[in-house]
């Protein structure tokens, strides 16, 4: 595998013929693992999302309660740029533009903390939005596994509706 493209069905070909036959099993157990991590790290943002929802501007710690979701937010863009940078790292898959892109993700959160709401909870649908698209795109175009581009793709819808959620709620006309 020496191009740029991720091919799971030559990673496990090859894997298949020197791992015992246990192996199989194994292999797929840390994409059980990162769905269910994935999902567990929705809980912040739908828990988040819904006392937003429900009580707007009035909540009595509405200012902490923003405070925790976007520092969440901008916590787990970090995460997702370097997941994408600890990818490109990989012998076989080192591109210098997803490198460099790889960084995008942690400064747009962190600018993104200096917005006022509700336009903060925008940027953050924004940005979780553009870092899915590219997540989902690099996968079926082979450069990420296919089953990392449905768990985005999952996760991603979820945290956008989240962040609209609130958007829409502390949204003074």
């Amino acid at each position: 595998m020496t191009t740029g493209n991720f091919d799971p069905a030559a990673q496990d070909a090859a894997l298949d013929a020197t791992d015992p036959p246990a192996a199989p099993a194994r292999r797929r157990d840390p994409v059980r693992t990162a769905w269910v991590l994935g999902l567990g790290g929705l809980v912040p943002f739908v828990l988040m999302a819904a006392v937003i929802g429900w009580a707007g501007t009035d909540f009595i710690a509405y200012g902490r309660l923003v405070l925790a979701f976007s520092g969440y937010s901008a916590t787990i863009l970090a995460f997702l740029g370097g997941i994408r940078w600890g990818f490109s790292l990989l012998p076989q898959h080192r591109r210098r533009g997803t490198l460099i892109l790889s960084v995008l993700p942690s400064l747009a959160g962190w600018f993104i903390l200096f917005v006022p709401s509700p336009w903060m909870f925008a940027g953050f649908a924004a940005a979780f939005a553009l870092q899915g698209t590219w997540d989902v795109v690099s996968a079926r175009r082979g450069h990420l596994p296919a089953w990392f581009g449905r768990l985005r793709l999952v996760l991603t819808i979820v945290v956008v509706i989240c962040q609209l959620v609130a958007f829409a709620a502390t949204f003074r006309a």
